[in-house]
């Protein structure tokens, strides 16, 4: 005969168990986010397994570099500059019809777009 295992559960999104609510070791689950928790025996209670918790702020702020391609589906990059404000620059690219590239010299200076005072124009070949 099999016997059944249950660990202390949650189907709220988002919902971390306090302290009090745990035994020190004791296994807790958020199915809703797919996430288990545990309380250390320093009445701690963390997030064990898998990479639920790493954030791009938790792997920056380590120091973390790549040498791999990032890739944005559909998504812009935003620039918050130092204030935060209501104030941002954002990057984005229209629906490709093709493959580009698009290459910053090897040179300091700045980039003006179309429109600018100082505009210029890019023209790739096809």
């Amino acid at each position: 005969m099999s016997t059944v295992i249950k660990i202390k559960r949650s189907e709220t999104p988002n919902q971390i168990p306090g302290a009090a609510a745990l035994a020190v070791h004791e296994l807790a689950m958020n199915v809703t986010d797919g996430k288990l928790y545990t309380k250390t025996s320093g009445n701690v209670v963390k997030e064990v397994g898998g990479a639920g918790a790493v954030s791009l702020q938790t792997v920056t702020d380590g120091g973390a570099v790549t040498d791999n391609d990032i890739t944005l589906n559909g998504a812009n990059l935003v620039f918050e500059g130092y204030q935060e404000n209501a104030y941002e620059t954002t990057l984005t690219v229209a629906e490709p019809t093709g493959d580009r590239i698009i290459t910053f010299p090897d040179a300091s200076g700045d980039v003006a777009m179309l429109g600018d005072s100082l505009a210029f124009s890019i023209v790739f070949g096809s």
